[in-house]
């Protein structure tokens, strides 16, 4: 079924919701009992800068009752996407699974939450999540935040590492960052063609162009160095979007992307998705990149993990360089699909696409090229 039939019926089962409904998700929110829900509306809600995943719409349910006040909820739809396997890199069901499994009851101390979830539906083309509708406490995040959040994907990933056994559901993926090389080929083959536009030529730094396209040769090189690596259950989408505080608590969203991954896999989208929140200098992604990553060994460490912290490394960079990659596809595309750009410039908050073009470039010039040369480096070394 396509995505654009299964919309249409999402409308319609929205459009027929009983009041009764209403009410007893709103009562759950609540944990007001004898609340009874008179009217409720909806309004999309946008995700932001990484939302790549076609299929998802995301909506606040504002339900209004005669004696409290209005009850927030959010409304997470997954739509079908005909074809995929369970252990897809973006398999379209997975948000759905990874709540219903229970995997998330208890995730390990001082690591993170999950939202509050108050129902989870299943009609066969669609999958519906009720959640918690969470206000973020922090405005702005600093490095020593950064800091903080890394402590805490050490700590995660160091609880499968050290001793819990690792989830074995057949809709996880495994190594993410490896998993969608694949679809990457035609870009990297019909790479001329692609730069015959000039804003393509802006965003990949020409002068870069082969040794990109050696990198994309070496690609095998880096998949089986993550293939090798300890092995951790992985939100793998861990990114300021994803991430809220609610005062001393933080809470992790958005696990359409959990995998099993190498140790070092998590920081990847952590890092390579803030330089373009933030905007790019090289300076800042050096601090990030160190401050990040002495922040994942300092919480593997306190989770009981004794290894080597360079094999953590090494998955950190062989993902990032793979990632790396994959950016070239998206941005090219971003670029070039004027559908896309009123959407990408007010992301970025920039005035024109040649200034989003050359910010492209000089992020991949760190997150591809730097990157890769140091895992060809740990991996020779």
């Amino acid at each position: 079924m396509s995505t654009a039939i299964s919309q249409s019926a999402a409308r319609k089962r929205l459009a027929s919701l009983p009041t009764s409904y209403l009410t007893e998700l709103a009562r759950i929110a609540s944990g007001i009992n004898d609340l009874e829900v008179v009217s409720w509306d909806l309004a999309p809600l946008l995700g932001g800068f990484g939302s790549a995943v076609g299929g998802t719409a995301l909506y606040r349910v504002t339900a209004r009752a005669a004696t409290s006040e209005p009850v927030s909820l959010v409304l997470k739809v997954l739509y079908e996407r005909g074809g995929e396997a369970t252990s897809s890199p973006y398999y379209w069901k997975r948000e759905y699974e990874v709540y219903r499994s229970g995997l998330l009851e208890q995730l390990p101390d001082s690591t993170f939450s999950s939202p509050g979830i108050y129902d989870l539906k299943d009609f066969g083309d669609q999958c519906w999540i009720w959640m918690e509708d969470i206000e973020d406490s922090k405005d702005d995040w600093t490095v020593g935040d950064f800091r903080d959040i890394a402590l805490r994907l050490g700590r995660f990933n160091g609880a499968w590492l050290t001793g819990a056994a690792a989830p074995c559901f057949d809709w996880l993926s495994h190594n993410w960052h490896a998993a969608i090389v694949p679809a990457l080929e035609d870009t990297f083959v019909n790479l001329d063609a692609l730069l015959e536009s000039p804003l393509a030529r802006a965003a990949l730094p020409l002068e870069a162009k082969d040794e990109i396209l050696a990198i994309w040769h070496d690609r095998h090189l880096f998949q089986d160095a993550l293939a090798q690596l300890p092995q951790a259950l992985c939100h793998t989408d861990a990114f300021r979007r994803n991430i809220l505080h609610r005062n001393e608590d933080v809470v992790l969203l958005d696990w359409a992307l959990a995998s099993i991954g190498a140790v070092g896999e998590e920081l990847v989208c952590l890092v390579a998705v803030s330089l373009y929140y933030r905007g790019f200098s090289a300076d800042y992604a050096d601090l990030l990149d160190r401050t990040v990553f002495a922040g994942y060994v300092e919480g593997l460490r306190q989770a009981g993990w004794t290894d080597d912290p360079e094999l953590a490394r090494i998955g950190y960079a062989c993902a990032m360089a793979l990632r790396g990659l994959a950016g070239v596809k998206q941005d090219l595309q971003l670029l070039q699909n004027q559908a896309d750009h009123a959407q990408v410039l007010q992301t970025h908050q920039m005035t024109s696409l040649e200034e989003i073009a050359d910010l492209y470039a000089d992020v991949r010039r760190f997150r591809l090229l730097k990157m890769a040369r140091e895992a060809r480096d740990l991996l020779s070394s």
